[in-house]
């Protein structure tokens, strides 16, 4: 309240100087350190747009006068040092147990000027960021930057005891399987088969747990099923041609039990976009694992193998402690089902063959040090603070690094590959922005005074950058994906829907908290930015006034596949599966169209698929609302079967078909009969976007071809 009282009363006072005199008054510290509060959460135009209406703030020399001390020097953390000392100041023992995490960003190869320092700089060809985060607690801070400085043992126990010195308890340490982390494992003879920690430099006593990022494992492992293949212990197969099998139950048809999965987006991938994270993870899912039993039952070994790899994963990355997925609420001494979730994969990984390989791949070792070493960590929080402490696994990983990175990209518009010069100035507006955040001064510089460590920050706002310059505004997107502008509900509906077909509708499953600002390093942890998604926005904002009609043949004329044991085909599982998530949607409008699956008992064989992959809380339709949704689904396909590509181009096209449904559907409310028309219409659109993809990836490589035979 004083705090609050001393900002209100400077600004009062300033007013008064305005009005009864041309100068006003010197700020104190207390109203410049909200004006910078400010300033991190919005662009310069926003800033100065507050100054021009009114608000009594301080204009930007003034702030860049009074943060002129700020330096944050690569390959110097004594900055990042003293506001550590800052935050942990009074912290109990939990809040002090910190992971250090650091990866290698690319940047450009050229010589630039810096003009902060005088000083000409580069070439230089990556910068090493190193961040510290809570293993309990919510803070996490940028710690180290440097360029062309891997990783090395003396310069990690540096880093170790200078955290230490700043009132962290460094607990654990993660870093991808790039060839110079794997230079430093072996210079901590760090092995799958020995020690998987190091002791800390401060207190010998004290083990820090070495794990590699579970993520970048994960696509590791997609990679090599994809170019070599995995020979199950068993004398199962996984490889590229098995999960083609699995794409292929689908193709074709506009009602999908694996609407996610694209051969162009999971199976076709090269480049860049192996980098990503979400394809490896809905490619190797639950949902996976039971087409394969259902539809290729003969290959059950590699079912059980894909969904052992998906829960191994959901145990290593475990968000939230109410998850409705088990194996993703943490690890502790209750644990009991995902310990033996990763005993099972550790052996499975040991003990699988990587194409003609005889010897344990990078990969291999990576996901058994970091099982052996999340034990290990489990087993000492437990006993250093209780046996009702349990480890968020997924805090454990490099997700806070990928978004930083995504962050001093973002910062620069248009460019992604900034210079040293630019990615120094990023780096220091990004540390100012979670200093901020974090309710620190950023001008002490002895005793940490400022700001108490209780103020409360209202959430930030993820805002652009207006000038989209380097060295401009400051963005505090929070670590998060920054949502679409242009995204709307009916666009939600078909993101929601196939969000649903792997998980319940108690919550989305997250397979990183990755955010989406790295352009090709990591695809993030919030909305489902499928390649089918975003086509269909295009087509939604920009309306294009031509299209190519398909013939007759170019339409499915096979059958769907068959579930063997109930002689179900995969469409209408696909079909059931959409009339259940129409049900959840309206189910105030109409609690009457279906129930959740763990109280499900008299329901259409159709909705077989849905039970199969929900965990109690996807809906399941009821027989009047199957039926009633076969009924509009030929309706559907009656209205558009004339028009190219069996989808109107005409305005209304939502509108008017409601309207039919609603004059042969009295039952039912108009708001469920919208909703079926919304979603069965941008089903359609991602059906159409599949095979404009497909027609010109074909002509592509067609073009290739012509190219160099030429």
């Amino acid at each position: 309240m004083n705090q609050k009282f001393s900002f209100v009363a400077s600004l009062v006072l300033q007013i008064d100087f305005l009005l009864h005199d041309n100068r006003p008054c010197p700020w104190d510290e207390e109203s410049v350190l909200r004006a910078l509060d400010i300033r991190t959460r919005l662009s310069i135009k926003q800033y100065e747009y507050l100054r021009n209406i009114g608000f009594p703030l301080p204009g930007r020399s003034t702030l860049q006068s009074w943060m002129k001390n700020f330096v944050v020097k690569p390959g110097d953390a004594t900055c990042a040092t003293r506001m550590l000392t800052q935050l942990l100041d009074g912290k109990p023992d939990m809040d002090r147990a910190c992971i250090l995490m650091f990866d290698e960003m690319k940047v450009s190869g050229i010589v630039s000027y810096d003009n902060t320092a005088d000083q000409v700089m580069g070439p230089n060809a990556y910068m090493q960021q190193v961040i510290v985060r809570s293993l309990f607690g919510k803070w996490r801070l940028p710690l180290y930057y440097d360029f062309d400085a891997p990783m090395t043992k003396d310069l990690l126990e540096e880093l170790i005891i200078m955290v230490e010195a700043g009132g962290g308890n460094v607990v654990a340490a993660v870093s991808d399987l790039g060839g110079s982390n794997r230079g430093l494992w072996t210079e901590l003879e760090i092995d799958c088969d020995g020690a998987t920690h190091l002791p800390n430099p401060v207190d010998p006593s004290r083990k820090i747990w070495v794990f590699a990022d579970t993520p970048h494992l994960l696509k590791l492992l997609r990679n090599h099923v994809l170019d070599d293949g995995i020979t199950l212990p068993n004398g199962g197969l996984v490889d590229k041609e098995l999960l083609a099998q699995v794409l292929a139950i689908d193709e074709g048809r506009d009602y999908r039990i694996l609407p996610k999965l694209n051969v162009d987006t999971h199976l076709e991938v090269h480049g860049q976009a192996r980098q990503k994270v979400r394809p490896a993870a809905q490619l190797l899912s639950r949902s996976t694992a039971k087409a394969i039993e259902r539809f290729i039952p003969q290959e059950k070994a590699a079912a059980d193998f894909i969904r052992l790899c998906n829960d191994g994963f959901d145990v290593l990355n475990g968000q939230s402690p109410c998850d409705s997925n088990r194996l993703r609420r943490g690890l502790g001494s209750a644990s009991a089902e995902a310990f033996q979730v990763l005993t099972d994969l550790e052996t499975a990984i040991r003990n699988m063959t990587v194409g003609q390989r005889s010897s344990l791949m990078p990969f291999q070792k990576g996901f058994l040090v970091t099982i052996r070493s999340m034990r290990g960590l489990v087993a000492d929080m437990v006993d250093r603070l209780g046996p009702s402490t349990y480890v968020l696994t997924g805090r454990v990983n490099q997700d806070a690094v990928e978004s930083f990175f995504g962050m001093v990209r973002g910062k620069g518009g248009a460019n992604f590959n900034p210079s040293p010069s630019e990615a120094k100035s990023r780096v220091r507006n990004l540390m100012l922005m979670h200093v901020m955040k974090l309710g620190l001064n950023p001008k002490v510089s002895r005793q940490a005074r400022g700001l108490k460590a209780s103020r409360q920050t209202r959430p930030a706002a993820a805002v652009g950058d207006e000038e989209g310059s380097g060295d401009g505004a400051i963005d505090d997107t929070d670590f998060a994906e920054e949502r679409s502008v242009e995204e709307d509900q009916v666009s939600a509906d078909l993101s929601d829907m196939q969000s649903l077909f792997v998980e319940d509708n108690q919550g989305s499953k997250s397979r990183s908290e990755a955010r989406s600002s790295e352009r090709g390093e990591r695809s993030t942890e919030g909305d489902d930015d499928s390649a089918d998604l975003s086509d269909m926005q295009s087509l939604f904002v920009e309306v294009k006034h031509h299209y190519k009609s398909r013939s007759a043949s170019n339409r499915v004329t096979t059958p769907s596949r068959v579930d063997p044991q109930t002689g179900v085909s995969a469409e209408m599982y696909g079909m059931a599966h959409a009339a259940g998530y129409v049900a959840a949607k309206c189910r105030k409008v109409d609690p009457n169209l279906g129930v959740p699956s763990a109280f499900a008992e008299e329901v259409p064989v159709e909705t077989m698929w849905t039970r199969l992959i929900s965990r109690g809380g996807l809906n399941v339709p009821t027989a009047r609302w199957m039926s009633a949704f076969r009924q509009m689904e030929a309706t559907f396909c009656r209205h558009h079967h004339m028009e190219p590509d069996r989808l109107s181009r005409r305005p209304g096209v939502i509108g008017s078909l409601t309207r039919l449904l609603c004059a042969e559907q009295p039952d039912f409310d108009p708001r469920v009969i919208r909703r079926f028309v919304r979603l069965r219409t941008f089903i359609r659109m991602a059906c159409i976007n599949r095979e404009l993809r497909r027609e010109a990836m074909e002509k592509r490589e067609a073009r290739k071809k012509k190219q160099f035979s030429g």
